[in-house]
């Protein structure tokens, strides 16, 4: 077996006083932020993590890491539950930060920078992905991606230490990162095979015959002893970590008892807000094409050099993993479960612009060319703006404390309805959050909801019947046609308040039971008139500003609170609009184009736009006193 290399990052193991504070400085600095801005109030991302991690709901393959730890950090007597769970998130983004930095430095010592000048370049490139907006974002909410990206680059580097060992240190190496390979899979599936196939990068790239191949002697390919050590390590632990999801069912948990079958790729709520963007296109709107143009030449770089090919090939693979992917269109309401190759491959590019800038930089002091060393120190001063960049960045989208709207639209959505009621509820992510305020702030047990849509799953049709015996007729209904009868909604509205999101099949024989209650339609026993209905539809549109208000309030509205309450808003119309009441139905229209037209997931030259947006209509605002009108006066 060829002994493989020595590199001086595998010499080198002791790290300099400044060099460890910079290290500090990398992960500290990130993990303070992610603290400040973590989510202190619901947000409609972590709801389903929530309800898996605190509520123990099923929700397929996934949280086998974040479970155990957010259980834990419950226990701490620290804020609300919201913000101990997104705390496992922020101390995942520091341990992911420590990790970034070694293999960072590591490849700069190969690409020939002296210790210094690495550890500086490392610090600045770990700064760069672990202030972006993915990570900040992932890490400020509960069972975000953070915890899956920290345990795929532990993979990457226990399966790069793996390569480089011998006798019994490659076993017990092996033996790690298997059992790291079955927590991130248990984790996150696509962030395990990410990681795996990031280590496999790395004998391979060594064994391409490309470049200067003088120097390298390739990593020895796993024996059949090592590969069965990992398997083995990795099924027991990744099947440790998923005992839960067999004994999630049996939690006393009546109200979201949905089995052990329901995944987030089975949820469909609103309509999607946008497409999903790759790495590559995030970066070049987030940070700039010079930019990743510079981290493509420190790739490049990297893998003509023969010291730091093997070690800079699963970055790349990260990065191509992630562009091959198919973008497909992502919820606003959900968590995309992709998200964790996104944030490896932007880490990827945060180190590939730090290699970028160590190349040019020693490139301008071997011309001898005049004022090199002053243009080399301008190309590292332009990096650290990258830092910079990226930290303003992400303080406009993962600043959770200024985002309050679905906090409000829960509170508008459950503090408004009468003592024992009941909502029928359409989409499986109105539920999500109904069953989230309810496990997190103990929330209005009182209401009865019944989701439209997993009323088929699990236990939920036999935990609603065992609360409330006359809903029989509207489940038997739903078994049977799919569709609520009237006989079944009235019966239901004869002991229970009733109200409903509506679904637009709905006969115009149903819809005249129903007139407009806020953030919901109120279901009667008996078809009203316009009469009935005139005076509830003046005040509802109060509890809908109130939210609309708070989707304004910070720089970036929220969108996926925007979408929901556009979605009320048309439906509502839509049941006006049916029932003859068009000047009603045209002024519930227009509130829907007072909602900011935000994208979901909004990156660079985007946010720039809402901020410059909201800059001009606070000063066009300021210049045209608004003309008193019908809706001028209805406002609370």
């Amino acid at each position: 077996m060829p002994k493989p290399r020595s590199s001086p990052a595998s010499v080198e193991t002791r790290l300099a006083w400044h060099e460890r504070a910079l290290r500090f400085v990398a992960a500290a600095l990130p993990f303070g932020l992610a603290l400040t801005r973590a989510a202190g109030s619901g947000q409609w991302r972590d709801d389903l993590p929530a309800l898996r991690d605190l509520g123990l709901l099923a929700v397929g393959v996934g949280g086998g890491a974040s479970t155990p730890l957010t259980q834990a950090l419950g226990l701490l007597p620290l804020g609300p539950r919201t913000f101990r769970a997104a705390l496992g998130g922020a101390i995942a983004l520091g341990v992911a930060s420590v990790l970034l930095f070694g293999l960072a430095r590591r490849l700069l010592r190969a690409l020939g920078a002296g210790p210094t000048l690495a550890s500086g370049l490392a610090a600045l490139g770990t700064l760069t992905a672990a202030l972006s907006p993915v990570w900040q974002r992932e890490a400020t909410v509960g069972g975000g991606a953070m915890i899956a990206v920290a345990l795929a680059l532990g993979t990457l580097v226990a399966g790069s230490s793996m390569l480089r060992a011998e006798g019994s240190l490659a076993v017990r190496g092996a033996a790690l990162f298997g059992a790291l390979a079955g927590a991130t899979l248990a984790e996150s599936p696509p962030a395990a095979f990410a990681a795996v196939f990031a280590v496999l990068a790395t004998p391979i790239a060594e064994r391409l015959p490309f470049g200067r191949t003088a120097g390298i002697t390739p990593s020895p390919i796993p024996s059949r002893k090592l590969v069965a050590v990992s398997f083995a390590s990795m099924a027991a632990v990744a099947l440790l970590l998923l005992v839960p999801l067999a004994v999630r069912p049996l939690a006393p948990r009546a109200f979201a008892d949905v089995g052990r079958a329901l995944s987030a790729a089975d949820l469909t709520g609103f309509d999607v807000a946008g497409p999903r963007l790759s790495s590559l296109a995030a970066w070049a709107r987030e940070v700039g094409v010079v930019s990743l143009l510079i981290a493509l030449g420190g790739a490049v770089a990297s893998l003509l050099a023969p010291g730091a090919r093997g070690l800079v090939a699963p970055l790349v693979a990260f990065v191509a993993l992630d562009t091959l992917l198919p973008a497909r269109a992502f919820a606003a309401l959900y968590a995309d479960p992709m998200t964790p190759v996104r944030a490896l491959a932007v880490a990827a590019l945060a180190v590939g612009s730090a290699l970028g800038v160590c190349w040019v930089a020693r490139k301008l002091l071997e011309l001898r060319l005049p004022m090199a060393k002053s243009g080399a120190v301008l190309v590292v001063v332009f990096h650290v703006t990258l830092v910079a960049l990226s930290s303003e960045e992400a303080g406009y989208v993962a600043d959770r404390g200024k985002q309050l709207a679905a906090e409000e639209w829960t509170d508008g959505a459950l503090g408004r309805l009468e003592p024992s009621s009941a909502i029928l509820v359409r989409s499986p992510a109105l539920a999500f959050r109904l069953w989230a305020a309810r496990l997190l702030r103990g929330e209005r047990p009182d209401v009865l909801i019944v989701p439209e849509k997993l009323l088929h799953r699990g236990r939920v049709a036999l935990s609603l019947l065992a609360v409330e015996p006359e809903i029989e007729p509207l489940l038997r209904d739903y078994a049977i046609s799919g569709q609520p009868s009237e006989y079944a909604l009235s019966k239901l509205a004869d002991v229970r308040p009733l109200h409903a999101e509506i679904e637009r099949s709905w006969p115009r024989r149903l819809v005249s039971h129903l007139t407009v209650d806020g953030c919901w339609l109120e279901y009667a026993p008996q078809p009203l008139g316009p009469s009935d209905r005139k005076l509830s539809t003046t005040a509802s549109l109060q509890p809908i500003r109130r939210v609309m208000a708070a989707i304004a309030a910070p720089i970036v509205p929220d969108t996926a609170t925007s979408t929901v309450v556009a979605g009320t808003l048309r439906d509502q119309s839509a049941v006006l609009s049916l029932l003859g009441e068009h000047d009603a139905a045209q002024a519930f229209l227009d509130e829907v184009g007072h909602l900011a037209p935000g994208e979901a997931g909004l990156t660079g030259a985007s946010i720039k736009h809402a901020v410059l947006a909201k800059a001009m209509m606070v000063a066009a605002n300021a210049r045209a006193p608004r003309r008193p009108g019908p809706s001028a006066s209805r406002a609370p």
